[in-house]
């Protein structure tokens, strides 16, 4: 698989990690034309608020079993972050201008409703 979806004008490859959609901070960033680092920030400020394996869950380079078209070039050491809707809403929620606000229905509708 490997499905692109535009979201405001930025392709974002959809990725699936046992059966659920996910993104990465990086595509968050992307997405949402915000500075490289914004949405893992907001996440480490309000990580108390996340569940792990509900909102988020953390692939390491030596996770065994199927990775789904979860596409990734490099998989750092201590892992990456891959954000489930659930964990892509909260992330978004302290962002309120009228672009994250176009691009939150559009990411929601396109990306990961599409899947159900």
């Amino acid at each position: 698989m490997n499905e692109l979806v535009n979201v405001q004008g930025t392709e974002v490859q959809i990725r699936e990690y046992m059966g659920k959609r996910v993104v990465t901070f990086r595509d968050i960033d992307e997405v949402h034309q915000r500075p490289k680092g914004t949405s893992k920030n907001a996440f480490n400020r309000n990580k108390k608020h996340f569940v792990e394996n509900e909102d988020y869950v953390i692939l390491k380079p030596s996770t065994d079993g199927e990775l789904g078209s979860v596409r990734l070039t490099y998989i750092p050491t201590n892992g990456i972050t891959l954000l489930t809707e659930s964990g892509y809403l909260m992330i978004v929620k302290s962002f309120t201008d009228d672009l994250s606000w176009k691009v939150q229905r559009q990411l929601v509708n396109a990306y990961f409703k599409v899947k159900n």
